[in-house]
């Protein structure tokens, strides 16, 4: 019976050590991903993304994913819901309202590098791998989408991202581009088979009465 259960002890200590590892690895996987994504995406965003060591601290990253999604900097209070997650009901209404926002932060972050909602989605549920698509992908930061950086109309592509630049001036040497001359009127042709009116102060002909005055 002794063996029996020292058997069981160690079959169920085996199993739960091998959970805890395949658990650690998962998490570093995933902790290590979504950071590394972060950490490359943050430099791409230039000084809205600074310092970008940011992304491999758990809370301080989401003050600079404000800036890069162009949201106020006053949403960082929402990261005081964390100290409500011990309270039974409380912590899980917390915990909805810190995704909601999350959800909204990383939305305007997936505009502001110029993709749509699929990406958004791919964000929120695999971050360690879309992360790292922005950053090794051909996503370049296009300026903040959120409210704080203009926005975007309808959810294209619009006020949120840095103006397209004008056409260039034209080289040096070319003469500058001058209106059309107005058009010149020629005098309507005489009617054929009439002869032209004879002057005001002429003579009249022969035999002819000359004109009243």
């Amino acid at each position: 019976m002794g063996h029996l259960l020292a058997a069981t002890t160690y079959g169920n200590s085996h199993v739960g050590g091998g959970f805890i590892a395949a658990s650690i690895i998962w998490f570093l996987i995933y902790y290590l991903g979504t950071a590394l994504g972060m950490y490359g995406a943050f430099a791409k965003a230039g000084s809205y993304g600074h310092p970008k060591w940011a992304a491999f601290v758990p809370l301080y990253r989401f003050i600079i994913m404000l800036r890069v999604a162009g949201r106020p900097r006053v949403w960082g209070w929402f990261l005081l819901l964390y100290l409500l997650g011990a309270i039974p009901l409380v912590g899980l209404l917390a915990s909805i309202g810190l995704l909601i926002v999350s959800i909204f932060v990383l939305n305007d972050i997936s505009k502001s590098f110029g993709h749509g909602t699929g990406f958004t989605v791919g964000l929120v549920l695999l971050p360690f791998i879309f992360w790292l698509i922005l950053w090794l992908g051909p996503s370049t930061y296009r300026g903040p989408a959120g409210p704080e950086g203009g926005g975007l109309p309808g959810g294209g592509y619009g006020a949120g991202y840095a103006p397209e630049p004008g056409y260039p001036p034209p080289p040096p040497g070319y003469p500058p581009q001058g209106g059309y001359p107005p058009p010149t009127q020629a005098p309507p042709p005489p009617m054929p088979g009439y002869p032209p009116p004879p002057p005001r102060d002429a003579p009249p002909p022969p035999g002819q009465m000359p004109p009243l005055q």
